[in-house]
């Protein structure tokens, strides 16, 4: 189905002869990797963390999920108006020195309060790569193969996952948790020299520069919020990632605590299944979504919508076995599908405000994703193990995981509503 999307096609395709529009792709694919490497190493450290410092799963929870997740969401609102209006580049290559540092201190800590406030700092570094970085590629690549340039970049956040299991499942094998932080730092440094030189600022439509930065971020937030179609969407992906990163973030605890695994063993595994499988799955989801698209643009809506579906009963037959094996096994097919809502999503976001309003317009959906999703799955499930202990003993986190679980059921009620209203929302943005 042709909605006009692609009146912006010859534009685009002057604009992606602006330096190779793959190569920036690449480079901030990367720049996602290094990301989710400095975000979700703690997951893997999770259980050596507790054990030295003495924290409950609620503790813990709390550690891996708002700590981080309050400052990345809120941030990146300001920091993505910035965007709008500066350098991206810039900003970027800024964001990935300030939470490549703050990593660092990470391994340096003696108390709980000193790794939860180091890991603010992550979280204030990172607001701001992924509302810059889809701005860019969505003026870099035309609405037909945005889906899949957007997949491209959401597996970075796969590949970062795996390499933050391997690093930090292994290092802190070897050497402890603390040196675990110190290796994930380091290759930040080199991504950020690297965009700096060789990477330049993509030409795009200015934005109004009579308002303030305060009155723009209104502006922006309240546009978004009133699109239903942006509304249904946030919801969608929110409550799907709660579910999700409750799920994966504990994974390498449950497997450590119920299947005798090491951190390294662990890491391992969830790196090659979500890592691995992931990345593919992501990739292969988004080129099928785009060709999709062509004929119906709400099979950005019903592919997620069906992932999530045909991985829910899978995990939860993984949850509840004590078969090592079994529990690996149900665990490949929902590792492969994990994070195919991602580019369908992302790229849906761009489409349903004016170019000017894509940085703030990711940054607003990013911002209710991580609150909910990413700080609040983590909080869920520590928080219900602890409930659940008094009842359910050495199963209490099993359990807790199934029960946060199943709030994904409401991820796909939503992606189903959004397709209903999608079209019509694409149509009345063109006009804006």
């Amino acid at each position: 189905m042709n909605l006009g999307l692609d009146t912006e096609a010859s534009e685009n395709r002057n604009l992606s002869m602006h330096g190779n529009r793959y190569y920036v792709l690449i480079l901030l694919t990367f720049t996602a990797s290094i990301n989710f490497v400095d975000r979700q190493i703690l997951s893997v450290l999770l259980e050596p963390i507790g054990q030295e410092f003495a924290l409950s799963d609620s503790l813990l929870g709390l550690l891996s999920g708002i700590a981080f997740a309050a400052f990345y969401s809120i941030l990146g609102i300001p920091i993505a108006v910035l965007a709008d209006r500066l350098n991206r580049r810039n900003i970027i290559v800024i964001c990935i020195s300030i939470f490549s540092v703050m990593t660092a201190i990470c391994g340096s800590v003696g108390s709980f309060m000193q790794l939860f406030l180091a890991r603010i700092g992550v979280g204030i570094g990172e607001a701001g790569t992924a509302p810059a970085s889809q701005s860019i590629i969505s003026d870099l690549f035309p609405v037909a193969e945005r889906p899949f340039a957007m997949s491209l970049l959401a597996a970075g956040g796969n590949i970062g996952l795996m390499l933050g299991l391997l690093i930090g499942g292994w290092v802190n094998e070897w050497y402890g948790w603390r040196m675990a932080f110190l290796v994930a730092a380091a290759p930040g440094v080199l991504i950020a020299l690297t965009i700096w030189f060789t990477v330049r600022e993509p030409p795009r439509a200015k934005a109004p520069k009579d308002i303030t930065l305060l009155s723009e971020i209104l502006e922006g937030v309240s546009l978004v919020g009133r699109i239903p179609s942006f509304r249904r969407l946030a919801i969608a992906g929110s409550l799907y990632g709660l579910s999700a990163y409750g799920i994966h973030t504990w994974m390498p605890v449950y497997y450590i605590r119920y299947h005798d695994m090491t951190t390294g063993e662990a890491g391992t595994i969830i790196s090659l299944t979500v890592g691995v499988l992931g990345a593919t799955g992501a990739i292969a989801g988004g080129a099928l979504c785009s060709k999709l698209n062509q004929r119906d643009l709400r099979w950005s809506c019903w592919l997620p919508a069906l992932a999530i579906g045909i991985s829910l009963p899978l995990l939860i037959a993984m949850l509840v076995t004590n078969n090592t094996a079994l529990a690996i096994g149900f665990f490949i097919i929902p590792g492969a599908l994990s994070s195919i809502y991602a580019g369908p999503t992302w790229s849906l976001v761009q489409e349903l405000v004016p170019n000017h309003k894509r940085a703030i317009a990711a940054s607003v959906y990013l911002m209710i994703f991580n609150l909910i999703g990413l700080g609040l799955g983590p909080l869920f499930v520590g928080m219900l193990s602890d409930v659940y202990i008094p009842h359910l003993g050495d199963g209490s986190l099993r359990w807790s995981m199934i029960s946060v679980l199943m709030v994904s059921v409401l991820g796909i009620v939503f992606y189903l509503r959004t397709a209903g209203s999608v079209l019509n929302d694409i149509r009345l943005s063109q006009r804006r």
